[in-house]
């Protein structure tokens, strides 16, 4: 599934995350194959937009298509909700979501967590009768151990990628503790299998940063690990484009901020004081070498336009569309340099 594709990020159907895929050029978006997990659109009225927004940012390339587990439950009398609801009903092997996916072309299944055995069948002969493959994700903290579950079962469809997904942390050795074995249980089952090693470790604090800044990223540190140790083992890298969970912070203004993500790290620009507008952040931004380093793209754009005219980033959500505008474009460039101790498997 994965032939001729470095970098699988995991997004999702979030405006800013939507819109900064939507638009990558068309050979940084054949580079990528994306995992969208899917909630209902804001203030829709039907999940079909949804559906819509991300078939639009697709290009006719194929992709995941999951559903978001945060959003459920999530209280409203829209309908897009309940409509949404309705897909994470375990009936028949999730029966409703296999069959809103046949009538999205190049959409992928995502397996739905269960705990029931025959459930799992059921969703293998519905990914099956689908015949575009299947994702298995298996994220750390997760309550199903989808990778140990699934690998007992009869054998799964062509092309399936297991997504190994360390989830946040800013803690590296957690994250390469958690994902070797994963990866090594899979391998010994499934030694041909397409195996996407993911993890996201975007700072959830920038109250130590008063001015400019730079945090590192572990995620190419963790996956070049992963190659050095499985050197024989069919690898792609993957992350959250540069997002994490949402937080449920205290109360208060956030003050403003521009992130520019670089290949292993993020440059911070946070306003120091109530004075500070998004246009200052920008211009320091600009100012700094890594924006001359970061490629053209959406979010290089907004950067230069952001002028207190109302053009630009001029809050959180462009802001955000920014930082995973740059970071997607740098991932997914085709060849992105390896960490300097990043070895490749000579045979």
């Amino acid at each position: 599934m994965l032939q001729d594709k470095g970098y699988v990020p995991l997004l999702r159907t979030k405006i800013s995350e939507v819109e900064a895929f939507g638009a990558l050029s068309p050979g940084i978006k054949e580079n990528c194959f994306p995992v969208f997990l899917a909630r209902a659109w804001p203030n829709a009225s039907h999940f079909q937009l949804t559906i819509n927004k991300v078939q639009g940012a697709m290009d006719g390339q194929p992709f995941g298509f999951g559903l978001d587990p945060e959003a459920v439950g999530i209280e409203s009398r829209r309908a897009a909700q309940g409509e949404f609801e309705a897909l994470t009903n375990p009936h028949r092997g999730f029966r409703a979501y296999y069959d809103q996916l046949s009538g999205i072309p190049g959409a992928v299944p995502v397996l739905q967590p269960t705990q029931s055995s025959n459930a799992l069948l059921l969703q293998v002969g519905n990914a099956d009768q689908l015949n575009r493959g299947l994702i298995i994700h298996q994220r750390r903290g997760a309550h199903t151990p989808l990778s140990g579950l699934i690998l007992n079962l009869p054998p799964l469809p062509h092309d399936t990628v297991f997504i190994v997904d360390a989830g946040w942390s800013r803690d590296y050795i957690a994250l390469e503790a958690w994902v070797a074995p994963v990866i090594a249980r899979i391998l010994a089952v499934l030694p041909d299998a397409e195996i996407v090693v993911m993890a996201s470790s975007f700072p959830d604090s920038f109250s130590h940063i008063i001015g400019e800044g730079e945090e590192a990223a572990v995620e190419r540190r963790l996956f070049a690990a992963m190659r050095q140790r499985y050197n024989q083992a069919d690898l792609t890298y993957g992350d959250w484009g540069s997002t994490r969970l949402l937080q449920s912070g205290g109360g208060g203004a956030i003050p403003p901020r521009i992130d520019v993500p670089r290949q292993a790290s993020w440059s911070i620009f946070r306003a120091p004081d109530e004075d500070t507008t998004y246009s200052d952040l920008a211009a320091d931004a600009m100012a700094h070498p890594c924006y001359g380093e970061a490629p053209n793209c959406l979010g290089k754009q907004l950067i230069a336009d952001t002028d207190g005219s109302g053009a630009g980033i001029t809050g959180t959500r462009k802001a955000t569309t920014a930082r995973v505008s740059i970071h997607l474009t740098i991932q997914a460039a085709p060849g992105a340099a390896p960490l300097m101790d990043e070895q490749p498997y000579v045979d």
